[in-house]
Order: C-alpha cells, then sequence, then structure tokens
C-alpha cells in the first residue's frame, strides 16, 4: 500500500504532534507515525513552565481541564532549611499521558492530518541521495509506504532517523545522573502549589504539583546508587524521608503504579537536517532532565521548524532556511544546556562546616540585611565561566521590576 504526503513524522508525542498541528494550521498534508498506543505514559520531566506555548497551540484550555494546579512559587532546601520565592508566571505539571493525548487529539481535527497508532518506521527510503519517504510496518506485520516531501525524526533521544541519515553530533556528553519518579496520592501540600527542590548529600529531589492531591516526586541519584534504587524501589520513599518535612508529608501517602527510572540520560545536539529530512525533540537535542526543560525545548523547535518551513513556502531557498533554523535553534537552546551541564557536573555533597553556616544565616535576618545588596556582584564573580546564569537570573528579575528605580 502506497501514500503520498507533504510531510511524514517519525513520533507523535510533544514535538511531533505539536508541529503536525502546525502544519495543519497552514493546510499541509501530514502523516503522524508512532508505535506507541495513546493515551500512554513515557519518561519525561513533567514540567511545563511556558505555558504560552500551549495557548498558541490552542490546547491551554483543555490541558488544564484536568484540574492541574498553577505553580506561582518555588522552594530550594538545603538541609534543614530553604529558600522560596515566587515565579515570573506560573508552571503546570501535567501527566505525560494527557498533554500527549490532547496534542494528538487537535492535530487530528485536522482534515489533512492523519495518525498511524502502532506502527513502527523500519526504514528511509531514497530519490537518489535524497530521503523521499519511510516504509512502516503494524504489529500484524501488514506494511505501508509512504512517500512525503520531508520526513520528520521526532522519535526520541535514541532516534531512528537520525541513526538512518547519520545526523551528526556535537557538544556531546555522556549521562551524567540516575533518574527515578513516581506519582504519590496524599502527600500533605504546602499552603500554595510550590516547586519544590531538594539538595540533599549531592542528590536532587523534586516534587512537583500535578492535580490536587496528586504529586511527582523525582529523584536524582549518584551513578553507583542506580542498581541499588532499581533494584530496590522502596529505597526511593526511604530516601524521600530523609527530607526535611518528608516522612510527616508521606505519613498518608500512597504511590500510584510504580517506581520509573532510567541510568541517565545522553547530553547532545545533533546535526538538525539534511536532504529531505529534519530532527526536532530529543531526536534533535537531549540533556539532562535536572533542571526540567525538554517539553518547552520540544515545543519551541517544533515552532521554530513551522517558521521556517513557512519561509520556504513564500520563496526563501531551502538551504537558506535550515541554515538559520539550526543557527535559531541552537542560539535557543545552547544557555540551557550549558546551564544544565555546569548544574550536574557541580553538584555534590555539602561539607558539614558549609551545611551547619547556611543552616545558621537562613535564620538570620541580619546576614540577610547583609548580604542582599551585594547578591548581584555575587552571583556574578562566581558564574563567571556560565554568565548564562546570571543572565536568566538578571531576565526573570526584570519582570518583577528590575531596573524600574
Amino acid at each position: 500500500m502506497e501514500e503520498y504526503v507533504d510531510v511524514v513524522i517519525v513520533g507523535a508525542r510533544v514535538a511531533g504532534s505539536s508541529l503536525a498541528i502546525l502544519l495543519g494550521e497552514i493546510g499541509k498534508r501530514v502523516l503522524l507515525i508512532d508505535k506507541a498506543s495513546f493515551p500512554s505514559d513515557t519518561l519525561s520531566t513533567h514540567h511545563m513552565s511556558h505555558v504560552h506555548y500551549l495557548a498558541k497551540l490552542g490546547v491551554l484550555e483543555e490541558v488544564e481541564a484536568k484540574g492541574l494546579r498553577k505553580i506561582n512559587r518555588m522552594r530550594t532546601y538545603i538541609g534543614d532549611s530553604f529558600v522560596e520565592g515566587p515565579r515570573d508566571s506560573y508552571t503546570i505539571i501535567p501527566r505525560r499521558s494527557h498533554l500527549d493525548h490532547v496534542l494528538l487529539s487537535k492535530a487530528c481535527s485536522y482534515d489533512r492530518v492523519e495518525f498511524l497508532s502502532g506502527w513502527s518506521v523500519r526504514e528511509l527510503f531514497y530519490d537518489k541521495d535524497q530521503v523521499s519517504g519511510v516504509e512502516a510496518v503494524d504489529s500484524r506485520g501488514e506494511t505501508k509506504t509512504i512517500h512525503a516531501s520531508l520526513v520528520v525524526g521526532a522519535d526520541g533521544k535514541h532516534s531512528n532517523i537520525a541513526e538512518w541519515v547519520q545526523a551528526g553530533k556535537y557538544g556531546a556528553h555522556s549521562p551524567l545522573r540516575p533518574v527515578f519518579y513516581g506519582y504519590y496520592h496524599g502527600i500533605e501540600p504546602l499552603i500554595e502549589p510550590t516547586t519544590e527542590i531538594f539538595l540533599n548529600e549531592g542528590r536532587i529531589g523534586f516534587l512537583f504539583p500535578m492535580e490536587p492531591g496528586v504529586e511527582c516526586l523525582g529523584l536524582e541519584v549518584h551513578p553507583e546508587e542506580f542498581k541499588e534504587f532499581a533494584k530496590n524501589p522502596a529505597k526511593f520513599e526511604e530516601t524521600y524521608q530523609t527530607f526535611y518535612g518528608m516522612e510527616r508529608r508521606l505519613k498518608h501517602a500512597s504511590l500510584q503504579g510504580k517506581i520509573i527510572g532510567t541510568p541517565g540520560v545522553p547530553n547532545f545536539f545533533r546535526e538538525p537536517s539534511g536532504k529531505g529530512w529534519i530532527l526536532i525533540g530529543d531526536a534533535a537535542h537531549s540533556k539532562d532532565p535536572s533542571t526540567g526543560l525538554g517539553i518547552n525545548d520540544a515545543f519551541m523547535q517544533s515552532f521554530l521548524l513551522a517558521e521556517a518551513m513557512q519561509k520556504y513556502e513564500e520563496g526563501t531557498p531551502w538551504k537558506e532556511v535550515m541554515a538559520e533554523f539550526k543557527v535559531k535553534r541552537d542560539d535557543r537552546l545552547m544557555p540551557g544546556y550549558r546551564l544544565t551541564l555546569d548544574y550536574i557536573q557541580s553538584m555534590r555533597s555539602w561539607s558539614k562546616n558549609e551545611e551547619a553556616l547556611f543552616q545558621s544565616m537562613a535564620a538570620n535576618p541580619m546576614v540577610w540585611n547583609k548580604i542582599i545588596p551585594h547578591l548581584p556582584d555575587l552571583l556574578k564573580e562566581h558564574s563567571a565561566d556560565v554568565p548564562e546564569l546570571y543572565g536568566s537570573v538578571e531576565g526573570e528579575a526584570k519582570n518583577f521590576g528590575l531596573g524600574k528605580e
């Protein structure tokens, strides 16, 4: 069986479905293909801080209709002390089964967008040296040949499309830290929905409020601890109970489902395009999940690509369009990439002296009265090798009124 479309998108989760929505809006004939069935879960950072993407795609109201709490604050714990503050915009934490299903449903609402669920792309085919389509197979062995002007790989960090076209990697770093997470019911909440980060013994704990009564607990551990946590899921909760206040807050909580984990996430950029093919989402760029940027990065790439394809339709040469797409993509993604690698590579256990002094300082208003005027210069000095850190803080501070004195 043969089919002819404008664009084949391999992978129908955040990156693939959002691109299909944008292309559906301009009347492109699109075929989405995914080996998974939907709704279904997938390994994820969950953190959706750039909700304006959902608004632009026309799905924000439906995503939030699940009862997701709007998170306006962030708290960071060191030992038994913490610092907390507001964010300049709200965050939501949707389950991927819900988010991906909403996006896919929106994409399929366009007459010229189709979806093949439970199908795997097993090879590309070429017209001379240009990718011109894919061959797909379902679980029963039925095959389809799909001809397309463009094949988009949105098939994840271990992308088959990227491997088949031999997309070059750059800026690569091996996986740094194992990550585990689970969904919990009945954790005692804070007064306001707050993202909570626990920096403890060189590990990072994440508490993400989802819908009322449901939290996602995450834990990034030392590489040598992966096997221990994977073999003994009870270790996850035991570790969480050592964090400040969590033994009490977990007393009446229950795990829904099971703890999900990975030994680590690869860090890289891939060349985003070639003759007849493009990569987006994790297939094009992957990094440690500790900074929670993955979903936002996927949306950003889809919007950039749709913008590039529109320029091509208006007459800009394809080679020029793709060169500009790569520059814009890397300019947007590189600061977060550098920050993430620096954050994880510098993460360590605090010394007894450091923790003792912080505990003392955190509870002393006279200390903060002296420190606050000097914090900007202190941060600049100690982040000179990653200036993006100060830049990101300054950018958010402007939304709180920086520079208006």
